[in-house]
């Protein structure tokens, strides 16, 4: 009886088991299956949201697709000036001879676009369009912080009217009757200038003038505007000075 009574106990335990794992699983399927349900219902909500908002700027897409912002002062940053980072191709730009391609014309799409790459087409009279690639230096949100920065420097508050500001900071150190760009100026500003050789930014001064490594190009031969776009591009990011030999050396 003892042996029976062992063997039934034994069997209820496996039973019992068995049945509390079925509840595990059975558990587990309903949390995925709700999170399955919700993530649908997100996607969906999502969806419906993004629609919503493009029916409430239907006049801003048509009109995004019939004008050419890349011809307007402020979406190139132009009323930041000096506070920019050059304005040699700002007449192309003025002239229309560059456009967005397609869907890139939809500034709604830029809250997806946070590096700031987009493609559009060039034009020159005599060669035709061809596709290129703009890159603005940074994303909003840092570009943003680089205007709170100066702003701060030169007024101690996160706005104010950039032009004027940038004349009351570090940009303008060099401004009026400086001969060369030297490395105690702009030491440790970016990678670039971690250590930099009086060479380096020679070259840099030249290349940034767009002129001929042959002869002598002084700091003091460019306007006080352009030597503090050279500096704030330095600073913020000298991507164009590095890439700038190449472009100079293929013409």
């Amino acid at each position: 009886m003892e042996v029976c009574r062992d063997d039934l106990w034994m069997r209820k335990l496996i039973m019992g088991s068995g049945q509390d794992e079925e509840k595990k699983n059975g558990s587990r399927d309903d949390v995925i299956y709700k999170f399955g349900r919700l993530y649908r219902y997100v996607k969906l909500l999502f969806a419906a949201s993004l629609l919503v908002v493009m029916l409430l700027n239907t006049h801003s897409l048509l009109a995004s697709f019939q004008r050419n912002e890349l011809t307007e002062r402020r979406f190139l940053s132009l009323n930041k000036c000096p506070a920019c980072f050059g304005t040699s191709w700002c007449r192309k730009f003025m002239n229309g001879q560059l456009s967005f391609e397609g869907w890139g014309r939809v500034r709604l799409l830029d809250f997806f676009n946070v590096k700031n790459v987009h493609f559009a087409q060039y034009g020159e009279p005599r060669e035709g369009s061809r596709r290129v690639v703009l890159k603005r230096l940074g994303s909003n949100q840092e570009l943003a912080e680089l205007d709170q920065k100066i702003c701060k420097r030169a007024t101690g508050r996160p706005r104010c009217d950039l032009l004027q500001a940038m004349y009351k900071t570090d940009f303008a150190r060099l401004n009026g009757d400086v001969r060369l760009l030297t490395p105690d100026v702009v030491e440790g500003w970016s990678d670039l200038v971690h250590c930099p050789s009086q060479r380096l930014l020679d070259r840099l001064v030249r290349r940034y003038a767009e002129t001929k490594d042959s002869g002598s190009f002084l700091l003091k031969n460019l306007k006080d505007t352009e030597r503090m776009q050279l500096l704030l591009t330095l600073a913020f990011n000298p991507e164009p000075l590095v890439l700038q030999p190449e472009h100079v050396e293929m013409h």
